[in-house]
């Protein structure tokens, strides 16, 4: 069957739309802050092969996970048995998944009895037990990183929905805030309910030949695009080098190094020389190394409005040494895999900036910087997580943006107000921007941020971990660098204990925590005065 472009443009539309309404559905559902207000969540349409055809603008770094978790689905289940009540499970980082708080479902959606296609939903679930709440800051291995879960088929009549089925009963039982966890995951149920009847409405208008073939051909017009843009890159390789803190490990630091080639309309990129996997939660499972790759190859195409669907991937090819810290082997711990993961993103965009100049970015400080403030009371437990931001990298047409999560993370700020509303051991005393964080230059890096939590009771725990607390964030072309993060806890009594940009540490009635994030890197030689729009 061939559809006009019209009826491919009308269908694209509605496909489009079943994602972003997946999304506002999900954190209007949820229940945990990082959800609800960070949007620490991806959602996304499949076909019945289990391939993304429509995704919402959510977590980058989440991207290939969906696509990726679905690959291969078919050799390890029986889809023409699966059925309306069946579900799909999992959060392994050694199947397809990231870390562990990342849990993905997935659910059939049926058509007439025909298998039409998966609602896929991921979110970042507060908590996963392990040894510490909401993270566990020194993990060696995934055991101690909490409850793993393989691709598994369940029944959700029976198993989820039901108080005492199976699922939902070994979940809770693992976590620290059961209601939390399931709330958030009804949350994704939902959310896959609305891609069920929007597509279903799909059809009904257009046909289910006609939307079966428009799934194909958006794949294969994106695909198209990619290319195109791709072609634009003048052929040859291009390499660069990230590194990242070690310290926590005994170390210095370790090197991701990105060999980019790009032949005709296909870009391979190669990570060999990276560091060898590390002993420790900063470890990079491949689903992340490759979302990290299709992200930043994203961002460098003059191709800003294609919309992401599993044919943009088939231009761009990656591979990573089996054993490094960007494709570990089990059980390595891999909590922290954004800090590699945004490595590969930061020496894959400036390899392409030597290919394309006029795109080139200074870096940004862009690292994760997650903290988890928790309580363990006669009540049960709170736990709080956060993702906080730094400054952008500048480029040539202006300056970078203040205080963002990473390119790849994207989460977005927990409003103070939320927190306080939410929780009682701890609040905000402070969260203003860093002066002077971001590198100087023609266009100067965008300004970390100061965040201090004051705990209002004893025996308030906080973990947390971060990079670039020695070294800041690269500028380009004569630009000056970011300022570094810094840690610190500030007692009651007026002692001030310095941290790593990894720790484990308990707050007592009076403790603050000041965290502190760097700036981006600038771009071009300093002016005697900022742009007008950068201060």
């Amino acid at each position: 069957m061939r559809l006009t472009p019209s009826q491919l443009s009308v269908i694209k539309s509605g496909l489009d739309a079943i994602g972003r309404e997946m999304a506002v559905n999900l954190r209007r559902s949820a229940t945990s802050s990082i959800v609800r207000e960070a949007r620490d969540f991806s959602v996304a349409l499949t076909d019945a092969r289990g391939e993304v055809v429509a995704q919402a603008e959510c977590i980058p770094i989440m991207t290939a996970g969906i696509a990726l978790a679905l690959r291969g689905v078919a050799e390890r289940i029986d889809l023409t048995s699966l059925t309306e009540d069946d579900a799909l499970l999992m959060n392994d980082p050694y199947q397809g998944g990231q870390h562990l708080q990342d849990i993905y479902l997935l659910t059939p959606i049926f058509v007439a009895g025909q298998l039409t296609g998966f609602g896929a939903s991921v979110a970042h679930h507060v908590d996963i037990g392990g040894s510490h709440a909401g993270l566990s800051a020194h993990a060696t291995e995934l055991y101690q990183e909490g409850l793993r879960l393989p691709l598994s088929r369940f029944s959700v009549a029976r198993d989820f929905n039901d108080p005492n089925g199976f699922v939902r009963q070994i979940i809770a039982a693992n976590v620290r805030v059961p209601d939390a966890v399931i709330g958030d995951l009804q949350a994704q149920f939902a959310a896959n309910a609305t891609a069920a009847r929007r597509l279903a409405e799909l059809i009904a208008r257009h046909g289910s030949d006609e939307v079966s073939q428009a799934m194909t051909d958006v794949k294969d017009y994106a695909e198209k695009r990619v290319r195109v843009a791709i072609d634009s890159i003048p052929d040859g390789t291009y390499e660069a080098t990230e590194t990242f803190d070690t310290t926590p490990w005994g170390g210095d630091t370790a090197s991701i190094t990105a060999r980019v080639t790009v032949t005709g309309s296909d870009i391979r990129v190669d990570f060999t020389g990276s560091a060898e996997q590390i002993p420790g939660n900063v470890n990079c499972p491949w689903a992340s190394t490759v979302s990290a790759v299709q992200s930043a190859v994203r961002c460098m195409l003059e191709a800003p409005d294609i919309g992401f669907n599993e044919g943009c991937n088939r231009p761009i090819s990656v591979s990573a040494p089996y054993g490094s810290v960007l494709n570990p082997r089990p059980p390595a711990a891999v909590r922290a895999r954004l800090t590699p993961a945004s490595r590969v993103f930061n020496a894959v965009v400036r390899a392409l900036g030597q290919a394309l100049p006029e795109r080139a970015v200074a870096t940004g400080f862009d690292t994760t910087t997650a903290i988890a403030v928790s309580k363990s009371g006669r009540d049960g437990y709170q736990v709080a997580l956060e993702i906080l931001g730094g400054g952008w990298g500048a480029c040539a047409e202006h300056g970078g943006g203040d205080g963002l999560d990473n390119p790849i993370s994207n989460c977005a700020n927990a409003p103070v107000e939320a927190l306080e509303t939410d929780f009682d051991h701890f609040r905000i005393e402070e969260y203003a921007l860093v002066a002077d964080s971001g590198g100087t230059g023609t266009h100067t890096g965008g300004r970390g941020i100061r965040r201090t939590y004051l705990a209002t009771a004893d025996g308030v725990s906080v973990a947390g971990y971060a990079d670039r607390h020695s070294v800041g964030a690269q500028g380009i072309n004569g630009g000056g660098p970011g300022g570094t993060g810094h840690f610190a806890i500030h007692r009651a009594d007026g002692r001030i204990e310095e941290l790593s940009c990894v720790y484990e540490e308990t707050l007592n009635t009076g403790d603050k925590i000041v965290i502190t994030t760097g700036g981006g890197g600038g771009y071009g030689p300093a002016a005697l005065t900022p742009a007008p729009d950068e201060r």
